[in-house]
């Protein structure tokens, strides 16, 4: 009996050390984000002002994945995702948003939304001017949206692979080569598991019939948008496994590499500490809603402008919650 109880204080006391050790790495690792020169366009400095979290109010925040190949180069978003976390019943909504929806860019015309982040383009492109336009889209009084994510194609690949991959199911051959040779995409269907190169791919074919978004006479939504939205559900199912814990360390450092954020490393810690239980059922997908059409030869996803508006007020507008 004695042994024993050597044994398990013993096996108590390994186990402290070794989750000590982890959780130590795991927070260095974090410290770097923000801490290298991601200028991530011409108006988005490598310092950023952070915003303390309140847990007492729904929180927005804006996740963009740039076409940047670096953070030296200017780009456009291709993704643009809103989300919507409520602290206490810790749901999230989530709106993602074409990148050919033709918007008011604010202060200039209308446009495809993925232009407002390029600062080539605009001379106030990037950040600010993205956040300000998704929220005069949904009609958001502004600073509605409080925290911004950034990332490239770089990152999003060290991400994926950091969390050992992710299963999806391909649901058709996705094979795409372009001419400069900047685009090679080569999946074939079924259920695959996936690494950060092939999820990239994945994630980028809009080579078929549905391009980028394209709404069915039935209501449904397919094309990119609706898989990309897939993949974040399959991500949040994946990232509740345990055998992601032993990853945080390997995970932090690619999230430390592959962002651009005014979230901090404690801030992101205490997000992910609120939601680890998450999964998708606790995911509300908003369709988007809107519809693809050729304006002047130009190919746009035309929103319900309205209909958008009612989603802001419902879904994201920052509202007090008091802990009840």
């Amino acid at each position: 009996m004695k042994i024993l109880k050597q044994i398990l204080v013993w096996t108590v006391i390994i186990s402290i050390i070794v989750i000590g050790f982890y959780v130590f790495t795991t927070a260095k690792n974090f410290s770097g984000i923000n801490s290298g020169p991601k200028s991530s366009n011409n108006n988005n400095t490598s310092t950023v002002q952070t915003v303390p979290l309140d847990f007492t109010k729904t929180i927005n925040i804006l996740i963009l994945g740039s076409d940047q190949r670096s953070w030296d180069k200017s780009g456009r978003s291709d993704v643009i995702i809103l989300l919507n976390i409520n602290p206490v019943t810790k749901k999230i909504n989530l709106l993602s948003i074409p990148r050919d929806a033709r918007v008011q860019i604010p202060g200039h015309d209308y446009n495809k939304i993925n232009a407002a982040y390029n600062s080539l383009f605009y001379n106030d492109g990037g950040i600010n001017l993205s956040i300000r336009t998704v929220e005069n889209l949904l009609g958001l009084p502004d600073k509605s949206i409080q925290y911004f994510v950034v990332f490239n194609f770089n990152g999003f690949k060290k991400v994926i692979d950091a969390l050992g991959g992710v299963t999806i199911d391909v649901p058709e051959p996705m094979h795409y080569h372009s001419k400069l040779g900047d685009v090679n995409i080569d999946l074939n269907p079924g259920v695959q598991h996936l690494n950060g190169e092939k999820a990239l791919e994945y994630a980028r074919f809009r080579y078929d019939e549905y391009g980028d978004f394209t709404r069915t006479p039935d209501g449904k939504i397919h094309g990119r948008v609706a898989r990309q939205e897939k993949l974040i559900e399959a991500l949040l199912n994946q990232t509740k496994s345990l055998r992601t814990i032993w990853r945080l360390p390997s995970i932090a450092k690619a999230v430390a590499d592959a962002l651009y954020t005014n979230l901090t490393p404690s801030q992101i810690t205490k997000l992910a500490l609120l939601l680890k239980n998450d999964s998708a059922k606790d995911l509300n997908i908003i369709p988007f809603p809107g519809t693809d059409r050729y304006i002047d030869g130009i190919s746009y996803v035309v929103p319900d402008y309205d209909k958008l508006k009612e989603i802001g007020s419902e879904y994201f507008s920052v509202k007090n919650i008091n802990g009840g």
